[in-house]
């Protein structure tokens, strides 16, 4: 009963060459000051009082850190029971306005810099004083979280002082006078 298999099929013979495809057009060249597809790029002159570039990306990460420095708080504070006055006990929780306060300022200073607002270093002054206001407020009810508060809010006052060093500023060669690099 035992048979032999069939052979099997030949495959088939090969399909038919496809026509040459005819190219696409392409789009022109963008021309200079141009993005791709004919959008074109604002290009502007720095404005004084802004931040260079790197001294913006370094703000931003700076503010980024204290925001995620007081997120940490906010954990530490409910893992380990311990109630800072702007989150209050687990049983009697502060409204979510009182407890989102901490968060304000380095959320609207990243939200600032990454839109290149004038005046980010005297913003990050006022907002680094509100964060280490924070940490006093916790002063009398437990040194730790409260440590780290102040310490969080003082390394973003520190890193907004140190961005004056980054600012733009206004040209101040009189109108008729040659520029004394030449």
């Amino acid at each position: 009963m035992s048979s032999s298999p069939e052979p099997l099929p030949h495959p088939p013979a090969d399909p038919p060459a496809d026509p040459p495809a005819t190219p696409l057009p392409q789009p022109p060249a963008p021309r200079a000051g141009e993005a791709p597809f004919g959008v074109p790029i604002e290009r502007r002159d720095p404005r004084p009082l802004e931040l260079t570039p790197a001294w913006r990306t370094a703000y931003t990460v700076g503010w980024l850190c204290a925001l995620l420095g007081m997120a940490s708080v906010w954990k530490s504070s409910r893992t380990l029971g311990l109630s800072t006055w702007w989150l209050g006990p687990d049983a009697d929780p502060q409204l979510l306005v009182v407890s989102l306060l901490p968060f304000v300022a380095p959320i609207a200073l990243v939200v600032a810099s990454m839109r290149n607002v004038r005046y980010l270093p005297h913003a990050g002054v006022v907002g680094g004083l509100v964060t280490l206001g924070v940490g006093f407020g916790d002063l009398g009810r437990f040194q730790g979280l409260a440590t780290a508060e102040l310490l969080i809010g003082g390394a973003a006052l520190l890193v907004s002082i140190a961005s004056f060093g980054g600012l733009y500023r206004a040209d101040r060669t009189p109108a008729g006078m040659a520029d004394p690099t030449n």
